[in-house]
């Protein structure tokens, strides 16, 4: 139950960033947080990573959709497996998952907002942190079995 509950956080925190970000700033407004570094750039994103199908909508929410269903089924699986790190990892997926879905449903498109200027880096919001997190973690479950099998 308490996976449940983390993706509800997740979900609520990634929408709840993104709306304060839409009523704060303006959209291309740039404000600079930490040194030549870190900004919030409101943008919105019609596509998904770097803008890429955004001339495709219905290939988008294919897309997506399949992969939340893909999603959902390795996170059962983990109950199954009574893998406490893997249930988080799905958990975090799933979070970012639908919080970015749930902003493309409602607003035709994503805000992202958090800006690493380093060479070409996206523009990107906590959903997509979440989704970094969860493959991450899942690296950290598949090394413990290695090292604990050994």
């Amino acid at each position: 139950m308490i996976y449940f509950f983390i993706i509800i956080i997740l979900v609520f925190l990634d929408l709840k960033t993104k709306s304060y970000i839409k009523k704060r700033y303006k959209i291309n407004e740039e404000i600079r947080l930490y040194k030549d570094k870190i900004y919030i750039c409101h943008i919105k994103n019609e596509g998904l990573a770097y803008g890429f199908l955004k001339n495709c909508k219905k290939c988008i929410y294919i897309l997506i959709s399949l992969c939340i269903l893909f999603i959902s089924i390795l996170f059962y699986n983990a109950f199954k497996e009574r893998s406490k790190l893997k249930k988080l990892a799905f958990s975090f997926a799933l979070g970012g998952a639908l919080g970015n879905f749930i902003d493309r449903i409602k607003n035709k498109n994503i805000t992202d907002f958090i800006y690493v200027k380093y060479k070409k880096a996206p523009i990107f919001n906590l959903a997509d942190i979440f989704l970094v997190i969860s493959p991450i973690l899942i690296f950290f479950k598949e090394i413990k079995d290695i090292i604990t099998k050994k």
